[in-house]
């Protein structure tokens, strides 16, 4: 059973179902996904596609966007709860993200001023960040592959995807240079999700999934 404050979110979210456009802050909340008792909201995507390093592809809808950033969301969720009793998170499990998120924002106090605007301390955003963090990690010390990225693979990257995302959320973009580590380490785990999607999809069935936009898309 759902809890009061989840059962409320729900119906809210029954009343106002319209997603937003990319980025927008959200001045009502809705419940996007369960997973047992856990909860996504519509506003946990709308932090993710601003402060995680989140690339739009091509001629992707907002819809579509918010999809894939949500299924990302729910990965990270199920890592955190399949992990989170036997991993104890250091401040250099933090930084490698904490590096990627500020590079893609554009400094320390470009960010501050980007949390502010979700009412977020930062305790809040290093609680925001903690399972995509134990998510990383799991990849990293278990399933990790060797991959080679091309630099030109970058680059293509870099103009096709990182500038145009940048500039819909009124963002200064960084160089080539700031961003080629993101990218790679992004474009690679990327690559290594292809490769463990057995894994994922086995570890999945562990849980109780409500996709709540995945039902509004079908």
């Amino acid at each position: 059973m759902y809890s009061k404050s989840i059962c409320m979110i729900l119906i809210l979210g029954i009343l106002f179902p319209a997603i937003p456009l990319s980025g927008r802050i959200q001045n009502l909340d809705r419940v996007v996904a369960v997973i047992n008792e856990e909860i996504i909201t519509l506003s946990d995507i709308d932090k993710a596609i601003l402060i995680y390093p989140v690339f739009r592809a091509p001629d992707e809808s907002d819809r579509n966007l918010y999809l894939r950033v949500l299924n990302d969301l729910i990965h990270y969720k199920i890592a955190w709860l399949e992990y989170r009793q036997d991993m104890n998170l250091t401040p250099e499990d933090y930084n490698p993200l904490q590096t990627a998120i500020i590079n893609k924002v554009g400094s320390l106090q470009k960010l501050v001023t980007l949390l502010k605007r979700f009412d977020m301390e930062w305790i809040d955003f290093k609680s925001f960040i903690q399972e995509r963090v134990v998510y990383e990690k799991v990849l990293k010390d278990n399933f990790q592959m060797k991959i080679n990225v091309p630099f030109q693979q970058i680059d293509d990257f870099y103009n096709r995807r990182y500038l145009p995302a940048q500039k819909q959320l009124n963002l200064e973009p960084r160089s080539l240079v700031e961003m080629a580590p993101v990218i790679e380490k992004h474009i690679r785990t990327q690559l290594t999700e292809e490769r463990l999607s057995d894994w994922l999809r086995e570890i999945k069935q562990s849980y109780r999934i409500v996709n709540h936009l995945i039902k509004e898309s079908s």
